[in-house]
């Protein structure tokens, strides 16, 4: 709606509209021109198509509102408007339309991450039990010896011990406790981290008096899968930085690794991706899932010395 006093555009052309009926019935009653007359219900017809104009703009508006959330048609925003009423309409009905589409996103995202973890799951199920299957058969069918047996039994305790590692890591995953928040010194949970790995090349810089509002124990898990990562990578420095840099406090953590692949930077963050014969492949994905109960980020890029460089924005 263009006019920025709408209530009073609506009286004006009613009153209108009624002074033209009233001019209408007293050319008829006083026999005025033809013309005249024909002038008169054009004025009356063109002020009804203004009317019904104005009193059906906001039932279309609604209208293409609920057309675009039916058709998921998100990207749809309605216009900057003078009137204040419809500019909290439109603001309320843009929002709508947003939080849908985020919704959205999350719906997909979250069913393309399940779909990923059951094939997953399904694939190191039966990797892990087609050999016992395949060996209890074995024992069904002709006698073993003691020896064989105990062999057999040992094959069998291995492949369960990996199917429960496998399905204890997927619950540490999808089980982790909501963070306890409390204000924690940045200098001293990063000093604390250091001392963890004495006889690491290990520096630590950190913005004096920095605070983290965290559960602790959590990002100190965080860190700990970071600095075990770049060790193994392997790394012969690592880099703490502890900054806040835009009021919003972040930790870098860097090293001189090999870095990670070309396009493997968000690959890296998926359930049970690991590029190590003996990794669960979930101590960056359960991180990301940390950050991400603290309302922040966890993202990977490159450095200048060719490693790896992690940053937890809080």
């Amino acid at each position: 709606m263009k006019q920025k006093y709408y209530h009073l555009f609506m009286l004006l052309l009613s009153l209108m509209l009624m002074a033209s009926g009233c001019l209408l019935v007293a050319g008829c009653l006083c026999g005025w021109p033809w013309s005249v007359m024909l002038l008169c219900a054009c004025v009356t017809i063109g002020l009804l198509c203004a009317i019904w104009s104005a009193a059906s703009f906001l039932p279309n508006q609604v209208k293409t509102f609920l057309g675009s959330m039916l058709n998921h048609d998100t990207m749809s925003r309605f216009p900057e408007t003078h009137d204040e009423e419809l500019k909290q309409m439109y603001a309320d009905m843009n929002r709508i339309l947003h939080s849908y589409g985020q919704s959205q996103m999350e719906l997909e995202t979250k069913r393309l991450y399940y779909d990923r973890i059951l094939r997953i799951m399904t694939h190191e199920l039966r990797n892990s039990i087609t050999p016992i299957i395949s060996l209890s058969e074995d024992m069904m069918q002709r006698p073993y010896s003691a020896e064989d047996t105990q062999e057999a039994i040992s094959v069998i305790n291995e492949q369960c011990t990996s199917i429960k590692g496998f399905l204890d890591s997927y619950h540490t995953l999808t089980h982790l406790p909501k963070p306890v928040m409390q204000e924690v010194d940045a200098r001293s949970m990063l000093l604390s981290l250091e001392k963890l790995y004495t006889g690491q090349n290990i520096s630590i810089q950190c913005t004096q008096g920095l605070k983290l509002v965290c559960d602790e124990g959590q990002i100190m898990q965080v860190l700990k899968n970071l600095v075990k990562n770049a060790i193994e990578a392997p790394a012969t420095q690592i880099q703490i930085i502890a900054s806040c840099p835009d009021g919003r406090p972040r930790i870098c953590v860097s090293d001189n690794g090999p870095g990670i692949p070309a396009g493997k930077q968000e690959e890296i963050f998926l359930p049970f991706y690991t590029s190590k014969s003996s990794g669960s492949g979930i101590g960056l994905a359960l991180s990301r899932q940390i950050m991400s109960l603290h309302k922040g980020s966890l993202s990977c890029s490159g450095n200048e010395t060719g490693g790896a460089s992690f940053i937890l924005q809080f």
